[in-house]
């Protein structure tokens, strides 16, 4: 189904649900299960990251950053 979305929101969207439903991995994890360049992975999760969205965890995995939610849902 074809979508306005650009595909680095596509791929952001993709790896939050893959992080939320199985837990930290690392970007070429990622890679292997959305069938993407390991780069082009590891690009995104150093957006999100930024954006506070994901963390990096020891060994290299990406991890969904749930430390700030309290905040988000107490409206600050």
């Amino acid at each position: 189904m074809p979508t306005d979305e650009p595909p680095s929101d596509r791929n952001e969207r993709a790896i939050l649900e893959l992080l939320s439903d199985d837990g930290p991995m690392t970007s070429s994890q990622l890679a292997d299960r959305l069938a993407a360049h390991p780069l082009t992975i590891d690009r995104r999760c150093r957006d999100l990251q930024r954006a506070g969205r994901v963390r990096r965890c020891p060994g290299g995995a990406f991890a969904v950053d749930d430390s700030g939610d309290d905040a988000r849902a107490a409206g600050d």
